[in-house]
C-alpha cells in the first residue's frame, strides 16, 4: 500500500498549498461546472494570440454542429469571446441529447478510457483480458491534437478543440480512466457508475462529476460561479506550483494519474456501497478533485499554446 500512501500524502500536500448562460445550459448533467472552471483556467493562461485562433476556429465550425451559438450575442468583444471557449468545453455533453441535430456528433466511447483492474488480497491487479474501446479518450486526445495542428480545414480544426477541451477534462476525472471488476459488476462497474450510493448522488461517478457544485454550491449565476472557482484554485494551486514536466506530460501520464487515484484512493474500506460518504472521504475527494481540475486547465492551456502559435 505505499503507492496509496504516497498519493494520500500527494493529495494532503495539495490542500497546504492551497455574461449569462444561454437557457439551453440551464440543465446540468466533471459535470459542466467542471470542465466549465477547467475550460476558464485555461483561458487564463492561453497566450493572446492561441487565444485568437482558438476563438476564431470555435467561430468557423460546421454551421451543422452550432458550435458558434454558444457565444453570447451582447456583451463586450474579449468577454464574448472568452464565454465562447469556455462554454464549448461542455458541447460534447450536450450533444447526447436525442433530440437535437447535433447529436450526429456524439461519440460516447470517446469521453473514457477504461483500465481495468480488481483487487485480491489485498493487492491491486490489472486485468490485462480486459481492453478499453479502440476509440477512447486517450487515443482522441491524441488524434484531436494532431487534426488541430494539422492544415486541414478550419471546420474540422474547430470540432478538433472542441472535442480537446472537453476530452482534457474528462481524462483528469479519475473515474473516466477507471473499470473496477467485483464479482458484483465482473466487466467492469463502469467508471464507478454501478457503485450506488446514498443521499442525493446516485452513484460514485456521479459524486465525483458534480463535486464543485456539492463542495461549494452555486449561487445560481454560472458565469460569476465559474470565475470564482476557477480563481480559487489558480490560488491555492497556482500554475507555477507544478514542474514543466508535470504540466508537458503526455496523455498516458494523464490517464495513469487517474486511474491510480481511482485504485488507490477513491474506493476505501470505509465507503460502502449504498451509503453516503463520509465527511473524511469527501474532504479527500474535494483536494484531489481540485487538483485534478487545476492540472488539467493547466495542461489545457500548455498544449493549445503549443499548437495554436
Amino acid at each position: 500500500m505505499l503507492l496509496a500512501a504516497r498519493l494520500l500524502l500527494t493529495v494532503v500536500a495539495a490542500a497546504s498549498t492551497l455574461v449569462p448562460r444561454p437557457a439551453n445550459l440551464a440543465a446540468r448533467r466533471w459535470n459542466a461546472t467542471g470542465h466549465e472552471v477547467i475550460a476558464a483556467i485555461a483561458w487564463n493562461h492561453m497566450t493572446p494570440t492561441a487565444r485568437a485562433k482558438a476563438v476564431a476556429l470555435l467561430r468557423n465550425g460546421p454551421p451543422q454542429a452550432h458550435l458558434g451559438d454558444l457565444e453570447p450575442s451582447s456583451g463586450a468583444p474579449d468577454a464574448r469571446a472568452r464565454e465562447l471557449f469556455v462554454l464549448v468545453s461542455t458541447w460534447s455533453d450536450l450533444i447526447r441529447d436525442r433530440n437535437i441535430a447535433q447529436h450526429a456528433y456524439d461519440h460516447g466511447t470517446w469521453h473514457y478510457s477504461d483500465s481495468f483492474w480488481k483487487e485480491k488480497d489485498g493487492k491491486i491487479e490489472p486485468v490485462p483480458e480486459m481492453k478499453p474501446d479502440l476509440e477512447n479518450a486517450v487515443e482522441r486526445i491524441g488524434v484531436m491534437e494532431s487534426t488541430l495542428a494539422g492544415s486541414g480545414p478550419d471546420s474540422t480544426r474547430a470540432l478538433a478543440l472542441a472535442w480537446m477541451e472537453h476530452l482534457v477534462g474528462d481524462i483528469h476525472q479519475p473515474l473516466h480512466a477507471s473499470a473496477r471488476v467485483t464479482p458484483e459488476s465482473p466487466k467492469g462497474d463502469k467508471g464507478g457508475n454501478d457503485f450506488k450510493l446514498a443521499g442525493n448522488v446516485s452513484n460514485l461517478h456521479s459524486y465525483w462529476d458534480r463535486i464543485l457544485d456539492l463542495v461549494d454550491p452555486p449561487t445560481g449565476d454560472r458565469a460569476a460561479d465559474v470565475d470564482r472557482w476557477a480563481a480559487q484554485i489558480e490560488q491555492r494551486l497556482p500554475m507555477n506550483g507544478f514542474k514543466a514536466s508535470e504540466l508537458g506530460a503526455g496523455v498516458d501520464v494523464w490517464a495513469k494519474e487517474s486511474l491510480d487515484l481511482s485504485e488507490h484512493v477513491l474506493y476505501p474500506a470505509s465507503l460502502a456501497e449504498r451509503s453516503t460518504p463520509s465527511d473524511e472521504y469527501r474532504k479527500l475527494a474535494d483536494v484531489a478533485a481540485e487538483r485534478r481540475i487545476a492540472l488539467a486547465g493547466y495542461r489545457l492551456a500548455t498544449a493549445l499554446n503549443r499548437i495554436l502559435r
